[in-house]
């Protein structure tokens, strides 16, 4: 058989298909075909058979129907939807579209290249969604819409080289977001627009033997390149024509022997200030944003909690079976602001915060430290009114120890200390100057001193409620009793 012109079409499929097999061993020995070649197509002329792949094997439209790996057809129609590569190279096509292609949701790999393509229809290739491999390389095309490639999200390989391009949009890769190797070597462009290969994460980019000219416009190209050089063919250097058709490597040139004007450069350099300011001052955006939240975080929570009740904090677990949302600590000789304003500030007001007073709720008979632990245990809250007061009565400076006892056990933060008065630091005791230093406290009379507060608290629990869902009335306290 080896003196025979071997036609390698896919009518060659199953020996082919075979011979894959033989390298296992099973029914053909590979040296019962190494010395045949193809003589058809010239595509194929020279090739040994053992060493084709099926997916090479093609007929012609004048060939004889086959159910083969591919399908003979004489009109797009009768490809199989389940093919998943697909040859129509060298068939004199001159223009794709919607039409000419079918819906193959299936293919893998498109071989166009070899005719003589000028136009490529923007939605041509809108049922190719699983394309891998896009050959449009040998054709005639000028230039190609960004719309041609915006359903080929799966695209890795894309050849456009030696097709006559001459212009290139700077958004014609922006939606091959998975493309690897991209072919735009010996076409005619002269020029290639900044960003044009924006977000995409090649490997391989051939686009030497292009007559670039040396100027402003591939300037940011050649300093592209210097930082990627590991993407460019092996020994395949870019260059440039300057002048009399001398010929310059782009990666050699410094800036200031790019053919540039003054507008030119300015501009230049105006895009790449824009291009560094932008992100630039978002990042100081995001900072300064940050540093605000940061500094200015109790406030904020407080104004989110007044505005719309969002609370930034959980209640403890463990709070809620306290029979108070808060024990008020204060000196007797500051009672008037506690029944003029803290006291009506946290009962009055709808569902009202329990409180546990020393002369309403303490237990007549039981001793003053054990009703002050008790009060602080049983409360979610322990509210200090600091003054100077506070600090002359025994009893107080015991409530707010026990307090802060309780507050390092249950290892959370349930003091609440309001500054009636400004005290020197030296009439504090150690244990509350240590803690107005480590610790953030209100100051009465301070802007947002109620909002404030209220965040501070717990939240209320609703009213109790009667057998039949009514509310409870509140017990009125009598100050003067």
């Amino acid at each position: 058989m080896t003196e025979n012109p071997i036609i390698c079409d896919c009518g060659l499929y199953e020996l082919v298909s075979n011979l894959d097999v033989a390298k296992q061993g099973v029914l053909y020995t590979k040296t019962d075909f190494e010395h045949m070649e193809c003589a058809y197509p010239d595509t194929l002329r020279g090739r040994k058979v053992v060493d084709l792949s099926p997916s090479e094997l093609w007929c012609s439209q004048e060939c004889y129907n086959r159910t083969y790996y591919c399908f003979c057809f004489e009109h797009a129609d009768d490809i199989s939807n389940v093919t998943t590569i697909l040859h129509l190279e060298g068939n004199q096509l001159t223009v794709i579209n919607q039409t000419v292609l079918p819906q193959l949701l299936m293919i893998r790999e498109l071989y166009l290249n070899g005719n003589n393509i000028s136009y490529v229809g923007s939605m041509a290739f809108k049922n190719f969604i699983s394309l891998k491999i896009l050959r449009l390389d040998g054709n005639n095309i000028s230039e190609i819409n960004r719309q041609v490639f915006k359903f080929l999200s799966e695209l890795r390989e894309l050849y456009l080289n030696n097709s006559g391009m001459s212009y290139l949009a700077a958004d014609t890769f922006q939606d091959l977001s998975k493309l690897q190797k991209l072919h735009l070597e010996n076409n005619k462009l002269k020029s290639v627009p900044e960003n044009v290969f924006s977000g995409l994460k090649l490997t391989l980019l051939g686009i030497h033997g292009n007559p670039l000219t040396c100027g402003c416009d591939v300037m940011w190209l050649a300093n592209w390149l210097r930082s990627r050089a590991y993407l460019l063919s092996q020994g395949r250097n870019v260059s440039c024509v300057e002048g009399a058709k001398v010929t310059r490597d782009i990666s050699s040139l410094s800036a200031a022997q790019f053919d540039c004007d003054e507008l030119q450069v300015a501009q230049a350099r105006n895009r790449v200030i824009v291009g560094v300011s932008i992100p630039l001052v978002l990042v100081i955006i995001i900072l300064v944003c940050v540093i605000v939240i940061v500094k200015r975080k109790e406030a904020i929570q407080v104004y989110l909690y007044a505005r719309y009740g969002w609370r930034f904090r959980e209640e403890e677990e463990n709070d809620e079976d306290k029979e108070y949302d808060a024990f008020l600590s204060y000196s007797r000789h500051d009672l008037d602001v506690v029944l003029q304003d803290i006291l009506p500030a946290l009962e009055n007001r709808e569902p009202p915060f329990r409180v546990c007073l020393h002369h309403r709720d303490f237990l007549p008979g039981d001793p003053i430290a054990e009703n002050i632990v008790k009060a602080v245990s049983s409360s979610k809250r322990t509210i200090i009114l600091l003054s100077n007061n506070f600090l002359e009565s025994d009893w107080c400076q015991l409530e707010f120890q026990a307090a802060h006892a309780q507050m390092l056990q249950d290892r959370a933060n349930r003091v609440i200390v309001i500054l009636l008065d400004d005290i020197p630091a030296e009439n504090a005791p150690a244990d509350i100057q240590h803690y107005l230093k480590t610790n953030t406290y209100l100051k009465w009379g301070d802007e947002r001193f109620w909002e404030r507060l209220i965040y501070a608290m717990p939240r209320p629990r609703p009213h109790a409620q009667n057998e039949d869902g009514d509310q409870l009335p509140m017990v009125e306290l009598d100050h003067n009793g």
